[in-house]
């Protein structure tokens, strides 16, 4: 068994508050008059560690003897120890006192030496990696010749508009388009989103200028629909998934939709499993009650068109089931283009005009804008376009059987080893946990064998379990043997010596009371943090026991005060 100090224990759980009271402590001490902020910060530090954590505990275990398994959620995808560091600016300090182009690049060098890289096909997660050096070097050259560039104002370079279209196109084609399907080209899947929301809201309060309108989505979809939500006015109605399937809860959805909806959500696949949802089902009651359907199709729009014509049974899930109003797909994930390169398309182009914004009344050029951001580089789109003219739907096919090939292999390796797959991914995406160990151990031995993968820590409250993500691309046809041999290693290795966490250490840790400075010394807080693997497990385990809105309200802490 893995010993954990109490220091360590310390650590974790003080890490949690500390997330949320940092910042009401610095300011008490330096302003006299914030003492109402510093007794808030007595109780965030204090309610959280002496009821959440032993509550919780306890409910989870059902016995205080019993102790819980540790989990990592890994945010950070560096090596055994993660450095933060506040972004001091380029100076002499920073160890960038020269002007000389060598000198430069030498310290960026340097500075990303410890972090994975996307080629190397060690990477499950955040890379799309064909393996295909003349890809990369093309998209690179392509990026180039256009960087500077501009595609706020078209009339200036008209050839943006050629390339726009070209690529617009080929994406509608693959998403089952018309004639009239129409769409723009953005720069991620999250403008996408929220620029499809934005029509959506639009076309809602020009038929309903009186109510607030909603969006009713499982909890499976992407974060980033609650973001356009929070943006531009939407009330979020999230509905419930099987648990066993991971599919959207038809009978949820149907319960939910009201006067007030204005779009209705399924994913194609969604991000944490790998599974679509039931597409038609969702058309038939967005028809029913005349409400517009999109489908997310951000990571699965370049490979699900493909894997069905290799064969694999992928129910329908873009414009060709007639509710679909509008679907999302990126190119920077399975159309390999570099990042910052998504389309939104429509199902008529009298849907899309309800994105656009435009605006004449003041001093300077009349300014239309068909998506987020006005001033952007046309790199990302020229790229796209040289990447798909290189690739074609030829390319993409042998790419999407490269990625089949190698996800029949991991399911049948993972499986064999004991761990089980959620649901039925049809996609390139796969997830899998265990009820014997943690998943969460088990990637941290992954990741000294060099691997990158993500996990998913799961919530008590939600009722998901914690799990290890796997994003699947062409390069790792040539790596699943080696992959599933250190897979293997890694199990056997954590079974041996499973990291727990006993309830009486966190009891322990519950009771401290710390000044500012004794916090800061346990924490290691400073302008730089270290956090070992173990402190890393125990965070993870306080974030899967707490509620999600103290999650996020100490994410949002964290990321503030401490890493930028």
């Amino acid at each position: 068994m893995v010993e954990v100090s109490v220091g360590q224990l310390a650590r974790a759980s003080l890490a949690i508050s500390m997330a949320v009271s940092l910042t009401a402590l610095l300011l008490a001490f330096l302003k006299p008059q914030a003492h109402m902020i510093l007794a808030s910060t007595a109780i965030s530090i204090t309610f959280p560690l002496t009821v959440y954590i032993p509550f919780l505990t306890g409910l989870k275990s059902g016995s205080p003897s019993k102790g819980l398994r540790g989990l990592s959620s890994y945010y950070f995808n560096k090596t055994s120890e993660v450095q933060l560091s506040r972004c001091s600016g380029v100076s002499a300090g920073s160890g960038l006192g020269s002007s000389n182009p060598k000198d430069i690049i030498d310290f960026l060098v340097k500075l990303s030496r410890e972090e994975p890289v996307p080629s190397s096909g060690m990477m499950f997660t955040h890379s799309y990696e064909t393996g295909d050096p003349v890809l990369r070097d093309l998209a690179r050259k392509a990026f180039e010749l256009y960087m500077d560039k501009t595609m706020l104002d078209f009339t200036v370079y008209p050839s943006l508009v050629k390339l726009e279209r070209d690529v617009v196109s080929f994406v509608a084609r693959l998403m089952g388009g018309g004639e009239s399907t129409a769409g723009t080209f953005t720069y991620g899947g999250t403008e996408s989103i929220i620029l499809a929301v934005k029509a959506a809201r639009d076309f809602f309060k020009s038929r309903n200028p009186d109510l607030v309108p909603e969006i009713i989505l499982p909890y499976t979809a992407h974060p980033a629909f609650v973001k356009a939500a929070v943006y531009l006015g939407l009330k979020p109605a999230l509905v419930p998934v099987n648990l066993e399937s991971f599919k959207v809860d038809l009978n949820a959805v149907q319960e939910r939709v009201s006067r007030r909806t204005a779009m209705i959500v399924g994913s194609a696949p969604n991000y944490p499993v790998g599974v679509v949802d039931d597409i038609r089902g969702l058309s038939d009651i967005a028809l029913d009650r005349n409400v517009w359907l999109h489908v997310d199709a951000c990571i699965g729009g370049f490979v699900l068109p493909f894997f069905k014509d290799l064969g694999e049974p992928i129910p329908d899930f873009n414009f060709k089931v007639d509710g679909v109003y509008s679907i999302s797909v990126d190119l920077h994930k399975y159309g390999y283009t570099p990042k910052g390169a998504s389309v939104i398309l429509y199902k008529d182009r009298s849907l899309r005009k309800y994105q656009f914004f435009a605006y004449s009344r003041w001093p300077g050029y009349p300014l239309v804008n068909t998506v987020t951001l006005s001033t952007r580089s046309a790199g990302p789109l020229a790229a796209s376009w040289a990447v798909i003219k290189y690739l074609g739907y030829d390319g993409y096919l042998k790419l999407s059987s490269k990625i089949l090939n190698a996800k029949k292999r991991l399911v049948e390796g993972i499986k064999a080893v004991g761990l089980k797959i959620l649901g039925s991914p049809e996609s390139s995406i796969i997830a899998f946990t265990s009820e014997e160990i943690s998943v969460a151990q088990l990637s941290l031995s992954m990741k000294r064998r060099g691997w990158i993968i993500q996990v998913q820590p799961g919530s008590i409250h939600l009722g998901f379990p914690q799990s290890i993500h796997l994003t699947i691309s062409p390069i790792h046809e040539g790596l699943v043997d080696a992959f599933l041999r250190d897979l293997r290693e890694s199990v056997e290795e954590v079974r041996s010596n499973p990291f727990k966490i006993s309830v009486e250490d966190l009891v322990k840790v519950a009771g401290i009371r710390a000044s500012l400075s004794e916090l800061v010394e346990k924490l290691g807080l400073s302008r730089e943090v270290i956090v070992e693997d173990e402190t890393l497990l125990l965070i993870s385990e306080a974030i899967r026991m707490l509620p999600p809105d103290f999650v996020e309200t100490m994410l949002v802490e964290v990321v503030n005060e401490i890493v930028f």
